[in-house]
């Protein structure tokens, strides 16, 4: 697609489509050469554009691709619940890795996109160099362990998302409304947003044709398809082996959680686990430059470990 001029976006950062399993996937890519490359995935409700503020760090060191999840930003959004589970969704993201010739990655992905890519770690654990998990907790621990006035608190639209036809009854027509109530749980990133042109970027998304049922799927396919199999796999002693890093904000929705030894239970080689102090749920987006030196710092320790 070529590279647009737009002051919301880092230069040098290249628009590309691809279409895999049936479905045309928007990334951007920029950076170097390709031999220690990043690959980044969004979180709800949002697109490659989250990474904005820490795309110019990190591609003065490593060749990046940041894509649109299935279903989000400018990337197809296929209808019905078929195929917006995590499974397919890292199987997309493997197929893009292939069709761009890359070998061993860092993955790195933050809420619906972390989710994303720590299956991607369970499925393809072969072509990761290490993973990182932004600011999520693993799924079925959010369905099974936490109690109901923390869910009500932190999770609520976990529960309200899978109620069948409800959501996109009381969602349409008030998207605005809707978008605001999620930006709005960090004091003045709504404004910080809206400053800096992003949150139009993501309302235009999230008014696409097809856009709110696909988020919603997503949740619903979480629900339905992977938590039952994660459940499964816990049972069976499958465990993330490549080397994890774990970041969450202070003041985000893994508050006063024990989050390392949460996901001691599921990942074998927790390489750090970092709270960042000041900071909500969109940690890219409220402290960009921290983010970015544990991200650099991470992937540097994950390259020279393949090199060695």
């Amino acid at each position: 697609m070529g590279e647009k001029t737009n002051l919301l976006e880092p230069p040098g950062i290249v628009h590309s489509e691809v279409t895999v399993n049936d479905v045309r996937l928007h990334y951007v890519q920029g950076g170097g050469d390709t031999i220690a490359p990043l690959v980044l995935l969004h979180g709800f409700p949002q697109s490659w554009l989250m990474w904005r503020l820490i795309l110019p760090a990190l591609m003065s060191r490593h060749f990046v691709v940041a894509a649109d999840l299935r279903g989000y930003g400018d990337s197809e959004k296929p209808p019905g619940k078929v195929g917006h589970d995590q499974a397919t969704k890292a199987s997309d993201i493997h197929a893009l890795v292939q069709d761009l010739g890359l070998e061993r990655v860092v993955l790195i992905g933050h809420d619906r996109g972390a989710r994303v890519a720590r299956r991607y770690a369970l499925d393809y654990p072969d072509g990761l160099a290490g993973v990182a998990l932004l600011d999520i907790l693993p799924a079925e621990y959010v369905y099974d362990e936490l109690t109901a006035a923390e869910v009500a608190r932190r999770y609520w639209h976990w529960v309200f998302h899978v109620v069948p036809g409800m959501p996109e009854r009381l969602i349409s027509g008030r998207e605005d409304g809707y978008l605001e109530g999620f930006f709005g749980r960090t004091p003045g990133l709504l404004e910080r947003l809206r400053a800096d042109g992003a949150y139009s970027e993501y309302h235009r998304a999230f008014l696409q044709p097809g856009a709110v049922a696909a988020a919603l799927n997503d949740y619903r396919a979480t629900y339905e398809i992977d938590v039952p199999r994660y459940r499964a796999e816990r049972a069976a002693g499958l465990r993330i082996t490549v080397p994890t890093l774990l970041m969450w904000g202070a003041r985000g929705n893994l508050t006063g959680q024990p989050v390392s030894d949460i996901w001691r239970t599921v990942a074998n080689d927790i390489r750090g686990a970092v709270e960042i102090a000041d900071c909500g749920h969109y940690l890219p987006e409220e402290q960009p430059e921290v983010v970015a030196d544990h991200l650099l710092h991470f992937a540097n320790e994950c390259f020279e470990a393949t090199q060695a």
